[in-house]
């Protein structure tokens, strides 16, 4: 007999998707313009902001898992995650603003305030980000909606990147240029940051609900570390996912190094990104039908696998045409985008195998495990591009050595090969299958039931 599951209805899955949105308008302006504006608009130094980054990690490291035992433990009328998302995306909002704020002070004191605004704004987005993600499980049972909603939030992810990598830098310079633009257009993106994650959290209303005459459990952080370290289809989930950002952070370190010195196309640059996004963005759709056909654990093996083949004709042959380079590439967005949105999709199931197996349920613990494996994959991914290139002598700006080319190509294509084969490696003792996924939710929902 088919197992049946708790399901969400399509406008709360629609409205509690705009956390996507929320999350990644601050992740791309970031990622992609905060290291430009402090160096260039505000004038501080780049060892400062890699100094800056670097610390904001291991931060991350302590207050990712706290924040997601936290939530785990929280217990209010308006559930247990939606009260973490709704008073802190406001003050999200704020220090999203501040970060591209550039205040008339002294040298030393422009370091503190950079240093103080950007940790105060690591810290709001850990207590808003990691409740949001905590909120899948929680808003569906059935493991199918669980990755129509995962594909949902990434298209909205999707959406915040046109934001802004197509329309910044217009809007600054329309809203004055300099650090007026920044500032009004920092403002902007910290307004509809919260408006996204208050849409989030009403989405999530009807599912996120505490039993407030149940005994409190107090937080203990090493008992409930103990269900992270003892859950395995966890750990080789992080396994998995960690790699592959690991590997993926890497290539990009050295993206722009390959087009400049082993292409010299400089101006492939932004064709071969549409590229891989344009793919991406048609896989979406599909990811929840294929992970329905497959069964989710062999779906991310095989997108692991086959995301190996345009990485490897690459590596072989880095000076290819560029129509090869651009068909490879685009192959690669496709296939790619399987393991990275998939994981997430798998998260849900972890948690339900915790609460099979040891009695009590983790999601803000296991969404933390995911978000900091995430950051660390992609703090270290760029510490050995680093250190590689260093090693072999890269000097910028001159004519590079074969070494150094050699280095650029395999941390562009050979590194990203290894990361998908310990992905494999790890994936292959993920033990939930659909049709153990179906024992485990059964026997959940008898116990309920007793």
């Amino acid at each position: 007999m088919e197992t049946k599951y708790a399901k969400a209805k399509f406008l709360d899955v629609f409205k509690y998707s705009f956390g996507g949105l929320g999350s990644n308008l601050a992740f791309f302006l970031v990622m992609s313009y905060l290291t430009f504006f402090y160096t260039d608009i505000f004038g501080i130094s780049s060892m400062v902001v890699s100094g800056l980054m670097l610390i904001s990690r291991f931060i991350d490291a302590f207050t990712d898992p706290i924040m997601g035992m936290m939530g785990d433990h929280t217990r209010s009328k308006m559930g247990k995650y939606r009260p973490w998302i709704i008073w802190g995306a406001p003050v999200l909002g704020f220090l999203i603003f501040l970060l591209f704020t550039a205040p008339d002070l002294s040298p030393n004191m422009k370091v503190v305030y950079v240093y103080a605004v950007y940790i105060a704004y690591s810290l709001a987005s850990t207590v808003v980000n990691i409740p949001y993600h905590s909120l899948t499980p929680v808003m569906s049972q059935d493991p199918y909606q669980r990755t129509v909603i995962v594909s949902w939030k990434q298209g909205m992810g999707t959406v915040s990147q046109f934001i802004i990598t197509i329309m910044a830098l217009p809007l600054v310079e329309a809203f004055g240029g300099g650090k007026q633009g920044w500032a009004i257009y920092g403002a902007l993106i910290g307004i509809l940051t919260t408006a996204a994650f208050w849409i989030c959290a009403w989405g999530g209303k009807k599912y996120d609900v505490c039993d407030m005459e149940k005994e409190r459990v107090p937080m203990n952080m090493a008992k409930d570390l103990k269900l992270l370290v003892k859950n395995k289809p966890m750990l080789m989930l992080m396994i998995a996912f960690g790699t592959d950002v690991l590997a993926n952070a890497t290539y990009s370190a050295v993206n722009m190094y390959y087009f400049k010195y082993v292409l010299n196309r400089v101006d492939l640059v932004p064709k071969v990104a549409s590229a891989i996004l344009f793919a991406g963005i048609i896989l979406l759709p599909l990811l929840p039908a294929l992970s329905k056909v497959f069964g989710k654990k062999r779906l991310y093996w095989l997108g692991s696998l086959f995301s190996i083949v345009p990485l490897v004709v690459m590596w072989l042959r880095p000076t290819a045409s560029v129509t090869i380079l651009m068909s490879m590439m685009a192959v690669f967005g496709f296939i790619s985008r399987i393991p990275s949105n998939l994981g997430w999709a798998m998260l849900p199931e972890c948690s339900d195998y915790g609460e099979w197996k040891f009695g009590q349920r983790a999601d803000g613990l296991m969404s933390s495990s995911l978000t900091f494996i995430n950051k660390f994959g992609m703090a270290i991914g760029g510490f050995i591009a680093s250190f590689f290139m260093g090693l072999v002598g890269f000097v910028a700006n001159q004519e590079q050595t074969p070494q150094v080319l050699n280095m650029i190509v395999f941390l562009r294509f050979g590194m990203p090969v290894l990361g998908y084969i310990a992905s494999l490696i790890s994936m292959a003792f993920y033990e939930i299958t659909n049709e153990k996924y179906s024992q485990i939710r059964t026997e959940l929902d008898e116990r309920k039931k007793g």
